[in-house]
């Protein structure tokens, strides 16, 4: 079986687009060098909770919250604590700005994820957690990176930013700390998905197939024109 030469190297270059696709990532160590990298970003805060103590309680375990087309989760296959928006006015949190945190876990890890409206090449945040505790980001392209926390608390004093080649949707956030905040969020224009594995599989043997549907039109003509020839 022959397949169509075009469509051979067309497929070829198609999968070899898949080679190393995260190997375009950066890192960077404050917001002054990523925002450097990246015009035109989106920032966006976490608002003041609605709560009357300084706080609003979004549940435990699996429990979510929108902002700005953004949404923040926490699931409970990963860790069963409370999900807060924690305000400038709680006791405890020192005037800082409001926070999104995960806390109070007896079992599992802390775990924010957060899913963009999206896919994007280009994400930073502020993160940090009470007892100076790893933070590991994993990126929907696959990606994962794992950061030291300052153990500031309510006061975000660690960074977490990022370029990439391959576009990601969603970043997961996960520590053994039994607290993990974030806030200020900063990241570029929406950009076209890069096809998953599963897409490009299927792109070709989609090509396969029309190399071999042309490669045996020929076969199928011949049969045909050999009795016009002989009726005329």
């Amino acid at each position: 079986m022959k397949m169509n030469p075009a469509a051979l190297g067309a497929a070829l270059m198609l999968f070899s687009g898949t080679v190393n696709a995260n190997a375009g990532l950066v890192t960077y160590a404050n917001f002054s060098l990523w925002s450097a990298a990246v015009p035109g970003y989106t920032s966006l805060a976490i608002p003041d909770p609605t709560g009357s103590e300084g706080y609003d309680d979004f549940g435990s375990g699996t429990a979510s919250v929108s902002y700005g087309g953004v949404l923040f989760a926490t699931n409970a296959a990963l860790g069963n604590g409370s999900f807060y928006n924690i305000g400038p006015t709680f006791s405890g949190s020192n005037g800082f700005f409001p926070v999104l945190s995960s806390q109070q876990q007896s079992d599992g890890v802390a775990n924010i994820l957060i899913t963009l409206a999206a896919p994007v090449k280009a994400f930073a945040l502020n993160f940090d957690t009470f007892f100076g505790s790893d933070v590991t980001f994993t990126l929907s392209n696959g990606e994962t990176l794992t950061l030291p926390s300052a153990g500031y608390a309510y006061d975000l004093k660690s960074f977490f930013g990022v370029t990439d080649d391959t576009p990601f949707k969603t970043i997961l956030l996960t520590s053994s700390d039994s607290v993990l905040n974030l806030n200020a969020l900063n990241f570029d224009a929406a950009v076209s998905p890069i096809p998953e594995p599963a897409t490009w599989i299927m792109l070709l043997l989609g090509f396969v197939g029309i190399g071999l549907f042309g490669a045996r039109l020929p076969a199928r003509r011949a049969p045909a024109l050999l009795i016009d020839r002989a009726q005329s």
